[in-house]
């Protein structure tokens, strides 16, 4: 089960929030729950990624991003 803010962390990088750390403990939580991945992009900096795990998660929660994207 995660946590309110394991939850609150997920869906911030759901909204794109890409000024969370790697290394914080609730994003190491949801790695191993398989719900967010790190991925290494130029320069060695890390990138995360939800993972497909955390985005059925997301959707089953009504918070998947294609249900609230805005039409351009």
């Amino acid at each position: 089960m995660l946590s309110p803010h394991e939850l609150a962390t997920l869906m911030l990088l759901n909204g794109n929030e890409r000024r969370i750390e790697s290394l914080d403990p609730d994003v190491l939580a949801l790695r191993r729950y398989e719900l967010v991945e790190v991925h290494e992009v130029r320069g060695g900096i890390a990138a995360l990624q939800i993972s497909a795990r955390g985005r059925d998660l997301l959707r089953r929660l009504g918070m998947d991003t294609a249900r609230h994207a805005r039409p351009n």
